[in-house]
């Protein structure tokens, strides 16, 4: 994804749970490390996992890493950054999705505190977290509306920087006929009924 000469962007997290997107230009590049020059360095430290975005071939992927090493003695700042797993395009999932960001629900991600959700669809879920994901690993989700639980083991399937900075993971359920997806779809369907009552006034 990333190559030698080239824009990219480093998303960081920071302590008010929202992302930094840092532009950058890659320097040199030697699987798994790559080596990128910012512009500037927002509370970025050697250990953190960071996002990588770049355009490849007119889309937009994104990609995982961990900052091994920053050097800034040259009078720019660099960091060696070690790519995790493998590229993937940001394309959404191809069924409808019901946005319910603005009711600030929690969701439960690992042992991530602070975890919003955004989204849900008969597939799985999006949620806004205060740290990244990593892009392909899997992790334990749930939450609770109304009647309906979720609960089950998640891919993280995509990422996407919001407008306002904060990161967007979408999970995929990838069990077809388990519960899991038996209840998303369940609760897609209740959400979805909700907003059209809200929408013509009903509720």
């Amino acid at each position: 994804m990333l190559r030698a000469g080239s824009v990219a962007f480093v998303s960081i997290p920071n302590p008010d749970n929202r992302r930094t997107l840092v532009e950058g230009k890659v320097v040199s590049v030697q699987h798994p490390v790559a080596v990128m020059e910012l512009e500037a360095l927002p509370g970025l430290s050697a250990g953190d996992d960071v996002t990588l975005f770049a355009d490849v071939r007119g889309k937009f992927h994104q990609q995982a890493a961990k900052v091994a090493a920053i050097n800034s003695e040259t009078g720019t700042v660099q960091i060696e950054a070690h790519l995790i797993g493998e590229p993937v395009s940001a394309e959404q999932r191809g069924t409808f999705r019901v946005s319910c960001i603005a009711l600030l629900l929690p969701v439960h991600v690992e042992k991530l505190a602070g975890c919003i959700l955004a989204d849900v669809s008969p597939e799985g879920l999006g949620v806004i977290t205060p740290k990244p994901l990593v892009v392909g690993s899997m992790v334990d989700a749930s939450l609770v509306i109304d009647a309906f639980k979720v609960q089950g083991r998640f891919k993280v399937q995509t990422a996407k920087i919001l407008p306002n900075g904060q990161m967007r993971f979408g999970l995929y359920q990838p069990d077809r006929r388990g519960d899991t997806r038996k209840t998303l779809e369940k609760l897609a369907g209740h959400l979805q009924r909700m907003q059209l009552k809200r929408l013509s006034g009903a509720a």
